[in-house]
């Protein structure tokens, strides 16, 4: 009776021992194969196997962790349909590339428009006397101007969104993208490539940062559930495509211009007249346009 006492109380212990190393916050795996082949009844049997592997306590498994980041960066969204998970200098530098060159030809186009739209007179939208007539906006402003409401509450708060969510995408956070939202807003625009045609706007001051701000947040998240619907709106994806072109047309015509190239591009602000080339100076002296020394381009150039 001893010795059985004795044998039963080693047993248990071996087996507390055995139990106390199990670290029950990691993952085991078991393994069952069935080899048909020393099955009596092979006739019945089945080549069936599989595998356990328990959940840890604190998290996934190590084979689910890694399954999980594997899919991930195969199937990672482009840079303009996701947001960097740290700041992207580089990224957001390029954008705001993309945003002077996208300004300089907003500018053109809005000398086509009718003085009633953007209360720009003939002597407004000349290019003859830039650089003094820069100098008399600025040192004149800022003024309550007196432009449609669609233009200063309506696209003003519209384009501060799109100032706002080209820092978001390139990894900023809220507040520095309204930083970086204020910054375009006043010193690129209203003090910058507007104020060659019109004195700095005290309502665009207000409106298109803090405003924008808003609305860049609103629009950054309305894009973020589209892409995690798999880009359709309405179960379209036509609609969901130029959805979220509107949501972010910096990001998408940057990657229309850079990646879908194929190649390098570079952007330079170029301040000699007609970029230096003979040849297209002397067309436009021969076609009557006067000679001026204050001259403001945007050279682009694509390497395939």
């Amino acid at each position: 009776m001893k010795k059985q006492a004795i044998v039963s109380l080693l047993l248990g212990c071996v087996a507390s021992t055995q139990a106390y190393a199990l670290d029950i916050n990691s993952a085991y795996e078991m393994d069952y194969q069935r080899d048909c082949s020393t099955n009596i009844y092979s006739s019945y049997c089945s080549n069936d196997s599989f595998t356990i592997s328990p959940m840890r306590l604190d998290g996934e498994t190590p084979s689910k962790v890694a399954e999980t980041d594997t899919y991930a960066e195969s199937t990672q969204l482009p840079h303009y349909l996701r947001v960097s998970d740290e700041r992207d200098w580089d990224y957001l530098m390029e954008q705001s590339y993309t945003i002077l060159g996208l300004s300089v030809a907003t500018v053109g186009l809005m000398t086509f428009l009718p003085e009633s739209i953007t209360k720009w007179d003939s002597e407004d939208s000349s290019l003859k006397g830039l650089g003094s007539k820069w100098k008399d906006n600025v040192s004149s402003g800022p003024v309550w101007d007196k432009d449609e409401h669609f233009l200063n509450y309506i696209m003003h708060p519209y384009f501060g969104g799109v100032y706002y969510t080209a820092a978001r995408h390139a990894g900023f956070n809220e507040f520095e993208s309204f930083l970086y939202s204020t910054t375009m807003s006043t010193f690129f625009w209203e003090y910058g490539v507007e104020a060659f045609a019109e004195v700095p706007s005290i309502q665009d001051l207000f409106v298109t940062p803090f405003f924008g701000a808003v609305v860049g947040e609103l629009m950054l998240q309305q894009e973020l559930r589209i892409t995690d619907n798999g880009g359709e709106v309405m179960g379209s994806d036509t609609l969901g495509s130029v959805s979220l072109f509107f949501l972010n047309p910096v990001g998408h015509i940057h990657y229309w211009v850079t990646d879908a190239w194929g190649g390098d591009t570079e952007v330079n602000l170029a301040y000699n007249a007609w970029f230096s080339n003979g040849d297209a100076a002397q067309f436009a002296y021969d076609a009557g346009m006067p000679y001026t020394d204050q001259f403001v381009g945007l050279e682009v150039k694509l390497k395939f």
